[in-house]
């Protein structure tokens, strides 16, 4: 099985108490689906705090299925968040840990209705 994976550097976009939902699958060199033990996905408003503002996980918030996870971000997530937010997702396979995706997240306003 392959040992590496690549990482991407990838930034979103989304408005505060919207749903993001986004796939990233999970090959090995053959194109065999891989079946990661851990994954996680994490954002933080500043890289040098220890304040993680969005926190999901394998079995929470993020799914696995035939070599594709499957990352939910729910509107309570984001409801009260705005602004640029850095973030990256890690997989572990057996005792191996990659950095899958990584970047930007800008989460917008969102002008909510009072009717």
């Amino acid at each position: 099985m392959r040992t590496n994976f690549q990482m991407t550097d990838e930034n979103i976009t989304m408005v505060s108490g919207d749903t993001l939902s986004f796939n990233v699958v999970v090959k090995d060199q053959n194109g065999e689906p891989v079946a990661v033990d851990g994954a996680s996905f994490k954002a933080k408003h500043n890289l040098a705090g220890s304040t993680v503002a969005i926190s999901k996980s394998l079995g929470d918030g993020i799914t696995q299925a035939d070599g594709v996870l499957t990352v939910r971000i729910a509107p309570a997530d984001t409801a009260n968040l705005v602004g640029f937010f850095y973030y990256d997702m890690d997989i572990t396979v057996g005792s191996d840990r990659f950095t899958l995706l990584r970047g930007m997240l800008q989460i917008e306003y969102d002008v909510k209705s009072n009717a």
